[in-house]
């Protein structure tokens, strides 16, 4: 059944007069950001827990007054502060292979689609509720004032460089990108598929910069054009490097590749198929599978899962990678270089009795 404005739903149920809904449309006209739910709430015009309640009525959807004793997991484990800041998304309870996620809007189409794609990466279906924003704020400003994952600028170069990538790692991204500007140089990562603005840096410091990353990245410091390089200082991790020149100086990404990655069951991820849907899927014979898809959201996951379902001791499986990102028992696994192109790698598998390929090739 269609249902009209909240506001009207709250009136037609008695829980607010229309008068209530006068009150609430004046105080939008000067904090027009503010939904009428929330107005309400922060006027005093109705009981927060009838307010509440009614919402998730109306909705058709769990509703809570979320606070931090209902958070019983450490949320930034599973989405990063800035996603949560940007979706008002709050994760705090786990049961098995779900979990519950509070969000201030849940008719936000792309906010409940990005955070339940995140979390299914992670092999976690998502239940959403809803909670007034204000609550969401509440939490985000108390993990904000908590959170240490700062760059630290008021160091030697060697430092800041080490900083940068630290708190890369400790805000789970996946890559880094150093910027020149015109007027200083910008540090960005890429978390949960999200480029976001990390640090702007004086431009003074930017040879320092872009020579101490050649120097840990193996890179010729005097070359200004393109290069490719690794950084191996850090045990957990290996990180790919590729610089560019640009109008203002050289730019920098580096890909962050966690070592030891644990491989997703399909199911993990959401493939809630039964066995026997899951093996006509993608056991076949005579097929091709493609994985496509934007950064960050799953392609690697995906096809490794994949690729390790169908893994048996009876089967010849040959992976072409560039590079190759976990290492699987049983396979034989291939990694492009600058002296092996995927054609000839793949001339050369195609006389190795395959029984299935994996092509993978990460363009960043």
């Amino acid at each position: 059944m269609a249902r009209g404005p909240i506001g009207i739903e709250l009136v037609k149920r008695g829980i607010i007069t229309q008068r209530d809904i006068d009150k609430a449309l004046e105080y939008q006209k000067k904090n027009p950001e503010k939904k009428i739910i929330e107005i309400l709430s922060i006027l005093n015009l109705c009981d927060e827990y009838t307010l509440i309640k009614a919402l998730g009525d109306i909705l058709d959807e769990e509703a809570i007054i979320l606070t931090q004793n209902d958070i019983q997991i450490d949320m930034l484990q599973y989405i990063s502060l800035d996603i949560a800041k940007k979706y008002k998304a709050i994760p705090f309870k786990i049961m098995g292979n779900k979990i519950k996620v509070c969000f201030a809007d849940t008719l936000n189409k792309e906010a409940i689609d990005t955070v339940k794609l995140i979390l299914l990466n992670k092999g976690l279906v998502m239940e959403k509720c809803i909670t007034f924003e204000k609550n969401i704020d509440a939490i985000l400003i108390a993990l904000s004032e908590n959170a240490s994952e700062k760059i630290d600028q008021g160091t030697d170069t060697t430092t800041l460089v080490d900083s940068i990538i630290k708190t890369a790692m400790a805000k789970r991204a996946s890559d880094i990108h150093i910027e020149p500007l015109e007027d200083s140089i910008r540090v960005r990562y890429r978390i949960d598929g999200e480029l976001i603005t990390q640090a702007d840096i004086k431009k003074e410091k930017q040879n320092q910069i872009i020579g101490r990353l050649k120097a840990i990245s193996n890179m010729f410091q005097e070359r200004q054009d393109s290069q490719d390089g690794r950084i191996v200082l850090y045990p957990d991790y290996n990180i790919r490097v590729s610089s560019q020149k640009n109008i203002y100086g050289e730019k920098f990404v580096l890909r962050l590749l966690k070592k030891n990655s644990t491989i997703k069951g399909l199911k993990e991820l959401g493939f809630n198929k039964s066995d026997e849907e899951i093996r006509k899927s993608f056991n076949k014979r005579n097929s091709i599978t493609i994985m496509a898809a934007p950064t960050g959201e799953g392609k690697t996951t995906t096809l490794y899962s994949i690729i390790d379902y169908l893994n048996k001791p009876q089967i010849n499986i040959t992976t072409i990678e560039d590079p190759v990102e976990i290492r699987i028992p049983g396979l034989n696994q291939i990694e492009i270089n600058e002296k092996l192109r995927f054609a000839d790698a793949l001339r050369t598998v195609l006389r190795q009795d395959p029984d299935i390929i994996l092509l993978r090739r990460d363009k960043r």
